[in-house]
């Protein structure tokens, strides 16, 4: 089916309150790419008629937006893979007061559908909303071409259309505004910038199918590209994860530069981001 045209600076538009949001998030101290995967798990959410952007823009007091941001954090670190319910109504009180249904019972059971909702989002539309030049852009247009209206306002009564015209001239939208927004999701990148590595313990092996079974349960059947498995003879202690996207690697890692532990059927397998080596001659 085609999709209407939508010029990139309509997608601006529509998003506002997404970014003041995140705007909010950033000046109250959050880290930009924690802030970006926080708004876009919350534009998630809503899908799932929580109206939970909309209560946050309205938030003014600096005390309950420091707490917000503590409890976003806390839903980026529990919305990574886990093996038992969480009770959100305890560790983000004030988030969960603000959602329209019931918060605590759609995080857990519906975390796949989140995370790749999240991920459907930042590789689409957050990679303008997210944008600063982008929003800059889109304020100095809006500002020029409020001026403009006022003048016309002011100068109809008085003087001849042509006239008024000349005195307020509408801006030209900027070219990465009018460009048409692509919906067709972006090339992805190249298979190491999107993949991770598996550490596991040489006593505690961990078959490839539960792997996959594990880590498709928390993104999504689609999100992995390919798992592959290796080691010294027969032994299987470590191997490099290919995700569709990066996007899932930074919802899984949420900024770690360290290994990551999750449990497998309670046996421990180590997650972190693929480092290319490079082989010198």
């Amino acid at each position: 089916m085609a999709h209407p045209t939508v010029t990139v600076g309509d997608i601006l538009l529509f998003y506002k309150i997404d970014r003041a949001v995140y705007g909010k998030f950033v000046n109250g101290g959050m880290e930009p790419g924690i802030a970006r995967k926080a708004v876009a798990i919350f534009m998630c959410l809503d899908q799932f008629d929580m109206d939970l952007v909309a209560q946050i823009e309205r938030i003014t007091d600096p005390t309950k937006i420091s707490q917000l941001i503590a409890e976003a954090n806390t839903v980026l670190h529990h919305i990574r893979p886990n093996n038992y319910p969480i009770n959100y109504n305890e560790i983000i009180p004030l988030i969960t007061s603000l959602a329209k249904n019931c918060l605590d019972i759609c995080l857990n059971s519906n975390k796949d559908l989140i995370v790749k909702g999240a991920a459907y989002i930042l590789d689409g539309v957050g990679r303008f909303v997210f944008d600063d030049h982008m929003y800059e852009l889109l304020r100095t247009y809006e500002t020029k071409k409020a001026m403009a209206r006022a003048i016309l306002r002011v100068a109809m009564p008085v003087v001849s259309p042509e006239v008024a015209m000349l005195w307020a001239v509408m801006p030209v939208v900027p070219p990465e505004l009018a460009t048409l927004y692509d919906f067709a999701a972006n090339a992805p990148l190249i298979e190491d910038a999107r993949s991770t590595f598996l550490t596991f313990r040489r006593d505690s092996p961990i078959r490839e199918g539960d792997i996959l079974e594990y880590f498709k349960r928390w993104g999504s059947d689609d999100c992995i590209d390919r798992l592959i498995m290796s080691g010294p003879g027969t032994s299987k202690i470590y191997g490099k994860m290919v995700f569709k996207s990066d996007t899932y690697i930074s919802l899984l890692l949420n900024g770690s530069e360290q290994p990551v532990q999750y449990f497998i059927n309670g046996k421990p397998i180590w997650v972190q981001k693929y480092v290319t080596r490079v082989v010198v001659n």
